[in-house]
């Protein structure tokens, strides 16, 4: 692996997180907050137990302005083996 490589992926590491990860720090009481950003329908048939919904179709500076800035946001769509930090 040279450099470049490992450069990509430590950026990479700085944005994601996996599942596990996000339960660990759930279970510890971390001010963590999962986003399910897939469509309402999905969201309603089933979704990570506590997490909120915002589709990310719907993910702009105006309907994000009301998150607390102090909390973790990590975002899932699709699955929950990958998640993304948003702050």
């Amino acid at each position: 692996m040279n450099i470049d490589q490992l450069n990509h992926y430590k950026q990479k590491l700085a944005f994601e997180t996996d599942s596990w990860d996000v339960y660990e720090a759930l279970g510890k009481g971390e001010p963590v907050v999962v986003v399910d950003g897939r469509s309402a329908e999905a969201y309603a048939r089933e979704h990570i137990p506590g997490a909120v919904n915002l589709p990310h179709r719907e993910i702009t500076a105006e309907s994000t302005e009301h998150l607390d800035r102090s909390k973790l946001y990590v975002c899932y769509c699709g699955g929950s083996s990958r998640v993304h930090n948003l702050m």
